[in-house]
């Protein structure tokens, strides 16, 4: 009981200021979608525990920084970018004289920046189509959330990865779908300004890709043997723990925006 009392004292303060940043957008959201990249990227090295030298560290966060500081922007040359900040990060490699581990210290290093610059920034690219559409995916994701865990809890007989992730259900799973099928339903008579097709996608989307964000990140944390990614936020673990669904969500909501006109 008392775990949950501060699960949702940290939710009730934490929520409306994310809701506030994803509403007014601006210098303020960027700022968050930045600490939010920094926050993985030095969460991720000690979960993984790779040897991954501190000024190695503070350059990928730099160079998350300023991917989305040219996603704000609008900068138009985001490949040429994204590659040259690859090679940037394999020719760091080349600093440590230690053969072994190499492949691995190179993928981590990619991996995160990818999460932390690309995968993040597109909470600033679906805010460009109106605060009401950067509002909905982490509305969505949370209660998707919350309705495959209390579904789990209530109605849970059949495992669905219990490799690395015992607690979660088919039955959670399927209430995660019914949950934003209702949304979808819901929203438009509350809120008509959203296009219907677009909305019924995103909410598929959320139903299953942010489940499946979650239960990747459920595998990581079992790779490295903790059950939280971290202690930022009491009761609630660490940035990966809160952002798993969402950091899945937003890009293909973008996707989605994007390509149905």
């Amino acid at each position: 009981m008392r775990e949950l009392i501060k699960r949702v004292s940290v939710a009730s303060i934490i929520g409306p200021i994310v809701i506030i940043l994803l509403w007014f957008g601006g210098y303020p959201l960027l700022v968050l979608t930045s600490l939010v990249g920094i926050g993985l990227i030095i969460e991720f090295f000690k979960l993984s525990k790779q040897k991954i030298s501190l000024w190695r560290t503070i350059l990928i966060c730099l160079l998350a920084v300023i991917w989305q500081t040219a996603v704000f922007f609008g900068y138009e040359n985001l490949l040429q970018l994204f590659l040259g900040s690859v090679i940037i990060l394999l020719v760091t490699e080349l600093s440590t004289k230690a053969t072994e581990g190499t492949q691995e210290r190179s993928s981590s290093m990619l991996f995160t920046y990818i999460y932390a610059g690309p995968i993040t920034s597109t909470i600033l690219l679906v805010r460009r189509f109106g605060a009401h559409w950067a509002i909905l995916p982490v509305a969505m994701v949370w209660i998707v959330d919350t309705a495959a865990y209390w579904g789990g809890s209530l109605t849970g007989k059949h495992k669905l990865a219990p490799e690395f992730s015992p607690k979660k259900t088919v039955e959670g799973f399927l209430w995660g779908i019914v949950s934003a099928v209702i949304i979808a339903i819901v929203v438009p008579l509350i809120w008509s300004k959203f296009d219907t097709t677009k909305l019924w996608l995103c909410a598929m989307v959320t139903a299953f890709a942010g489940q499946l964000g979650d239960l990747f990140e459920s595998k990581l944390k079992r790779q490295f043997g903790v059950k939280d990614s971290g202690k930022i936020l009491p009761g609630h673990g660490g940035i990966w723990d809160r952002t798993d669904s969402i950091l899945w969500v937003y890009p293909l909501v973008w996707i989605i925006l994007t390509l149905i006109k």
